[in-house]
């Protein structure tokens, strides 16, 4: 026996029709997150691959739902719904708890320790680490306090940052440590735009092999990061690169925004203040 549909397509038990309703979703994607949003009707209609009248149909439901809106040149617009969804969402993929649950994965993966750090005022802070379980390991605390120029860790938020926040966390850093200055960094963090990470090769601590990967904001901005490390002896270079490959992976799925290390960003950069 068939469900009855309205003239939208919508079943009339109210049990949405799987097709129509893909549809709705895909035409919503596709008009919030294209590179090249906002989108015309018409645009949204070829690359749906749905017929104008369809795609009209669509676009008049999520305008009802306050889902699109349109911008008064043809082209739509996230809605408030999605605007609203989008700021709660964003608040929670930044927590401790979630970016704790990534350390662990990533030492369950590794075997190394893996630290998670947010920028906290003008100072990256440990706010979640999960240890390895072998008894040669680098050591670390939540609530420390990380260098942004000498750690991996804080480099990597550093070669996502703009110029003006580069300068604020280095400037917050007031110990004598011998941490290397921004310009000293500079051929470095263009470096770890291309390869999405950067390294530690024992200079944070003898012996210590590191990487790490920038966590990006609603603003395409870091607001923190994640590293692995382990001895260099045991934690080899090859070794350490494989690893990074997971961290890009959890800190896209902890970042607000798609993220493109190589190629977005290092286009964006020089236009950010």
């Amino acid at each position: 026996m068939g469900v009855a549909l309205n003239e939208e397509g919508l079943a009339l038990s109210g049990s949405p029709k799987p097709s129509y309703m893909g549809r709705i979703l895909d035409v919503l994607e596709l008009a919030v997150i294209s590179d090249d949003a906002p989108l015309t009707m018409t645009e949204i209609s070829e690359r749906a691959r749905v017929p104008i009248s369809t795609t009209s149909r669509l676009i008049k439901n999520l305008e009802e739902w306050d889902f699109l809106v349109q911008d008064g040149h043809g082209k739509y617009l996230p809605g408030g719904r999605v605007v609203r969804m989008a700021v709660v969402v964003s608040a929670q993929l930044h927590t401790p708890q979630r970016i704790e649950a990534a350390t662990t994965r990533i030492t369950q993966a590794t075997g190394e320790s893996v630290t998670g750090g947010l920028i906290i005022g003008d100072r990256v802070v440990i706010v979640a680490r999960t240890e390895s379980e072998h008894p040669l390991r680098a050591v670390h605390r939540v609530g420390e306090q990380v260098s942004p120029t000498a750690s991996a860790l804080g480099k990597a938020i550093l070669s996502r940052s703009s110029e003006q926040r580069k300068r604020e966390l280095a400037a917050a850093w007031e110990r004598d440590d011998d941490s290397p200055s921004l310009e000293e960094l500079d051929s470095e963090l263009q470096q770890a735009l291309e390869d999405g990470y950067t390294k530690d090769e024992e200079t944070f601590a003898p012996g210590l092999r590191c990487r790490a990967v920038p966590i990006i904001g609603q603003d395409g901005m870091a607001v923190g990061a994640v590293s692995v490390a382990g001895p260099a002896a045991r934690f080899r270079p090859e070794i350490a690169d494989e690893a990074a490959q997971l961290l890009m992976n959890e800190a896209a799925a902890l970042s607000s925004l798609p993220t493109d290390h190589a190629v977005t960003f290092s286009r964006e950069v020089s236009h950010v203040d």
